[in-house]
């Protein structure tokens, strides 16, 4: 089995998904299988996937995330509830029976928090703050809801601008509320979706005892998560999103690559009530998330996704 695939976006010469997804397919001994990258922007998206229709997939990056959901309800192709509800998506895939688009951004948050949130205080354990209210608030609003979040506060520069997310916690059953961006109160868990530069000095309340911290900005250093650590909360960097996403999406590429194969196809069948099946997608995760990182430690110069 090979995979040919791409990474989607402008600008995109930064984004490190190509060493990501190659790692991974040189992990699983999926010699042959393509991994590239295009620029284009979202005007040229439509055709572009229209001409490239032999491809596996695609991961896509900014400014090609809304458009994506835009085509998927257009062309009814299968809309993850990770992209139907919050409206953007980054992954594009290709079954023997079907196209679905998704949004592994979530998978990714959710991925890096749960580890450390075993570590909160109870008082504290249903409550998150976000700071910023886009694309990704959106994102970190639907992840923070699968893990257990019942109570947001959105820290915002301009109120307006939220009734986005304030609309997506309604539907999703949060209650949500916005404050000026100065004050960081008490939570289990504080994600920033600012871009680096974006986050200014931030009082932090001093009944902070314990949580988790994700900046998903992808930054050498974070000032936001050293105060978050001051504060006794776990530091969680934006590069860890970045691989768990990419975990997500890589076995996406995977299962619709195997929906083509007839021997792939006849032999999940002939598993899937079985263990057998679920042992293998474990190892092949672990096999893929160590890849993943080790490339990335291995790499040098900025992140990008």
């Amino acid at each position: 089995m090979t995979i040919s695939a791409a990474v989607l976006g402008r600008p995109i010469a930064h984004s490190k998904s190509p060493l990501l997804h190659r790692a991974a397919f040189q992990a699983l001994g999926l010699h042959g299988s393509e991994y590239a990258s295009y620029d284009l922007g979202a005007d040229e998206l439509e055709a572009f996937l229209a001409d490239h229709d032999q491809e596996v997939g695609f991961s896509l990056t900014m400014p090609l995330k809304e458009q994506l959901v835009e085509l998927a309800r257009a062309h009814g192709w299968d809309l993850d509830d990770t992209a139907g509800l919050t409206g953007v998506a980054n992954t594009l895939v290709r079954s023997a029976s079907s196209t679905a688009v998704a949004n592994t951004d979530v998978q990714g948050i959710v991925r890096a928090l749960a580890p450390g949130l075993t570590t909160c205080d109870t008082e504290y354990g249903d409550r998150a703050t976000i700071l910023g209210a886009g694309a990704t608030a959106a994102s970190a609003l639907l992840a923070c809801h699968e893990l257990g979040i019942t109570s947001i506060e959105f820290l915002v520069r301009n109120p307006d601008r939220a009734r986005r997310v304030l609309e997506l916690s309604q539907r999703l059953g949060i209650t949500a509320t916005t404050a000026p961006l100065r004050r960081i109160e008490p939570a289990a868990i504080v994600i920033s979706t600012l871009p680096a530069e974006a986050v200014p000095e931030l009082q932090w309340s001093p009944d902070f005892h314990s949580g988790v911290a994700l900046d998903v900005a992808y930054a050498a250093e974070s000032g936001f998560l050293r105060a978050a650590e001051a504060h006794g909360l776990i530091p969680v960097e934006g590069t860890v999103m970045l691989v768990e996403q990419a975990v997500a999406q890589s076995e996406m590429f995977i299962a619709a690559a195997e929906s083509q194969n007839a021997e792939a196809e006849l032999r999940n069948t002939e598993t899937a009530d079985g263990g057998d099946r679920r042992t293998r997608d474990s190892a092949r995760r672990a096999a893929i998330t160590v890849a993943m990182y080790r490339a990335l430690e291995d790499a040098p110069g900025p992140v990008g996704d």
